[in-house]
C-alpha cells in the first residue's frame, strides 16, 4: 500500500507539469489517478523525475503505515503416507453421510473419476431415482464385493487341480496365480479394478483385498490428486511437494521457494486469469514438433500420449476423454468425424502475431537461464557487499523478466483475440528497461568473473555509481511492474463483464 507510478517531472517552483497544461495524460499518470481516488485515505509524495543510463527513475516517499498480515497458512504439505490416510478420510466421511459400504462409495469415486461435483450428483440420484440404482448395479458399480478362500479347488481358466483358490460372489473359482497375474496386468496399466476372470462377469476383487498392493494404493492416490481441485504440487524440477489447500488462491509459494498457481500446476502466471493462461499455452503447446508423431497433452493431467492407431479420440488414465488433433476435451461437435478435427486447422496453423511471441518468449527464457548460472557462481564468489549487491540484483532481475513473460503473453492474448494493440508500447518500454538492467548488471558480474589479465578495468562501474544504478533500476521497475498488474486485473474484469 502506498506506492504510486508517476511520469510526470515535478520541480518545486512548476504546479503543473507540461503534459497536464496540455490536458493530456500517460497511461501510468491513469493509474495514478485511478489510485488516488480508490485510496484517498492513502497519501505519498512524488519527489522527482530522473533519466539515467537510458531508463526513467520514479523516486517515491512513501508514508509510515502500519498493516495487518494475516498469516494463515493455505497450504499444507503432504508426506506421502498421509496422502493415502487423506483418500482413506475421503472415502470414510462420504460413508458416514451416505450410509453406504466403503465398497460402493470407492467404486462410485472410481466411477465419477473423483471429481467432487460428479460424486455429489451421483448420490443425490441414488436416493432419488432407482432405476439410475439399477443402472448402476448392472455396470457392477453399485455392488457389494466379498472374496472367498478355497484351500484345494480346481481352477476354471488353467482347469489346474488341487489349488488355492478364491471366488466372488459369483463363485467363479480361479486359482491364486491366475489371480496375481490379472491383477498384474490391471495395475501396470494404472487400472485400480480387477474384476472377476470369466467372461463378461462384473464383480470386482473387494477393496479391502487389493489394499496390500502398494500400486493399487497409488493409483488411487495419483487419482485423487489429478482430479480433486482441493490437492496440488508443486511444477519445479526435481520438488515433489504435494499439498492441501483449504481455499484457493492463484498464486502460492512451495517449501522448495517457487511461486505456482495451484490450480494450473505450472510456474506462477498472475495476474493472468487460470484460463486465459491455458488458452494461451493450449495454443503454444499444440503447434510444437512434437503434434506431427501424434502426441498430445491431456487437458486434465497434462500426460503426453501418443496414438499408435484408431481414431482422434483418447481416453486418458486419469479418466479425461479428449482430441489428439488439438487437446481439447472431446464433445459432440468432434462426434461428427473420428479422424477429422473441426478445430486442428485453426490450432495449428499459428499466425505471425504468434510466432513473433515465441521468439521473444525464447529470448526471456534464455535470459533467465544464464541469469540462473550465473547465481551459481556469484554465490561461489567470496561473499562480501559487492557480491550481495550483485545476487539481489540477479534475484530482482530473474523476477523482472518472469514477469516480463507473463506481459508479453497479455499483449499477444490481447492482439491475437481482440486485436487490440495499445499495450504493445508498454510492453516494448518495460522491456528495454529490463534490457537495459541487463546490460549493465552483466557487465559487471562478467568483470569479477573474468581471469584478472583479461579483466578491462574501463569496463567496470566505480561500486557506488553501480550500485545507486541498481538500487533506482530496481524501484523504477517494480513500481511499474505494479502498475502493470492492476492494469492486467482492469482489463481481464472488462473483458469478462463484455462477455457476460
Amino acid at each position: 500500500m502506498g506506492q504510486v507510478c508517476s511520469k510526470r517531472h515535478r520541480s518545486q517552483k512548476s504546479g503543473l507539469s507540461q503534459q497536464e497544461k496540455n490536458g493530456k495524460r500517460s497511461f501510468i499518470d491513469e493509474l495514478i489517478l485511478k489510485e488516488k481516488i480508490g485510496k484517498s485515505s492513502v497519501k505519498a509524495d512524488v519527489i522527482k523525475e530522473e533519466k539515467e543510463e537510458g531508463f526513467r527513475v520514479y523516486s517515491i516517499r512513501k508514508p509510515r503505515m502500519i498493516e495487518i498480515l494475516s498469516k494463515q497458512e493455505n497450504l499444507k504439505l503432504l508426506m506421502q503416507p498421509e496422502l493415502y490416510q487423506e483418500l482413506q478420510k475421503k472415502l470414510l466421511n462420504e460413508q458416514i453421510n451416505t450410509k453406504e459400504s466403503i465398497q460402493i462409495v470407492l467404486n462410485i469415486f472410481i466411477y465419477c473419476n473423483f471429481q467432487a461435483e460428479k460424486i455429489k450428483n451421483c448420490f443425490n440420484l441414488l436416493n432419488a431415482n432407482n432405476d439410475y440404482k439399477e443402472d448402476l448395479k448392472q455396470i457392477g458399480i453399485y455392488r457389494d464385493s466379498s472374496l472367498k478362500y478355497y484351500k484345494s479347488q480346481s481352477c476354471l481358466l488353467c482347469l489346474s487341480e488341487n489349488m488355492e483358490c478364491y471366488s466372488l460372489k459369483c463363485q467363479h473359482i480361479f486359482c491364486k496365480d491366475c489371480w496375481n497375474q490379472m491383477i498384474e496386468i490391471q495395475l501396470s496399466n494404472f487400472i485400480p479394478i480387477v474384476k472377476c476372470l470369466e467372461y463378461k462377469c462384473l464383480e470386482r476383487l473387494p477393496h479391502t483385498f487389493l489394499e496390500q498392493y502398494q500400486s493399487y494404493k497409488d493409483i488411487l492416490v495419483k487419482r485423487m490428486l489429478d482430479n480433486d481441485q482441493n490437492f496440488t504440487w508443486c511444477p519445479g524440477f526435481l520438488c515433489q511437494n504435494i499439498y492441501k489447500q483449504e481455499y484457493f488462491k492463484q498464486k502460492q509459494k512451495c517449501h522448495c521457494g517457487l511461486k505456482f498457481c495451484p490450480k494450473c500446476k505450472t510456474e506462477n502466471h498472475y495476474p493472468i486469469t487460470c484460463d486465459i493462461y491455458q488458452e494461451i499455452t493450449q495454443f503454444q503447446e499444440s503447434y510444437q514438433s512434437w503434434t506431427r508423431l501424434d502426441i498430445s497433452a491431456c487437458p486434465n493431467c497434462k500426460r503426453y500420449i501418443q496414438k499408435i492407431q484408431g481414431c482422434m479420440q483418447i481416453s486418458c488414465i486419469c479418466g479425461k476423454d479428449f482430441c489428439i488433433k488439438c487437446s481439447q476435451s472431446w464433445n459432440p461437435e468432434h462426434g461428427q468425424d473420428f479422424y477429422n478435427c473441426p478445430f486442428s486447422a485453426h490450432i495449428k496453423n499459428p499466425s505471425q502475431i504468434f510466432n513473433n511471441m515465441c521468439q521473444n518468449e525464447s529470448k526471456i527464457q534464455k535470459n533467465i537461464c544464464q541469469l540462473e548460472y550465473y547465481q551459481k557462481l556469484i554465490n561461489q564468489q567470496q561473499q562480501d557487499e559487492y557480491t550481495y549487491i550483485l545476487r539481489r540484483g540477479l534475484n530482482n532481475l530473474i523476477k523482472f523478466q518472469k514477469f516480463e513473460k507473463i506481459f508479453l503473453y497479455y499483449t499477444y492474448y490481447l492482439n491475437e483475440k481482440f486485436g487490440e494493440n495499445g499495450f504493445d508500447h508498454y510492453y516494448q518500454q518495460y522491456s528495454l528497461e529490463i534490457q537495459n538492467y541487463y546490460r549493465i548488471l552483466l557487465k559487471q558480474i562478467q568483470a569479477i568473473l573474468v581471469d584478472d589479465q583479461k579483466n578491462e578495468k574501463n569496463e567496470m562501474i566505480d561500486f557506488n555509481i553501480f550500485k545507486n544504478q541498481l538500487f533506482q533500476m530496481d524501484k523504477n521497475l517494480s513500481t511499474q511492474k505494479q502498475c502493470f498488474k492492476k492494469y492486467i486485473i482492469q482489463n481481464q474484469q472488462e473483458k469478462q463483464q463484455n462477455i457476460n
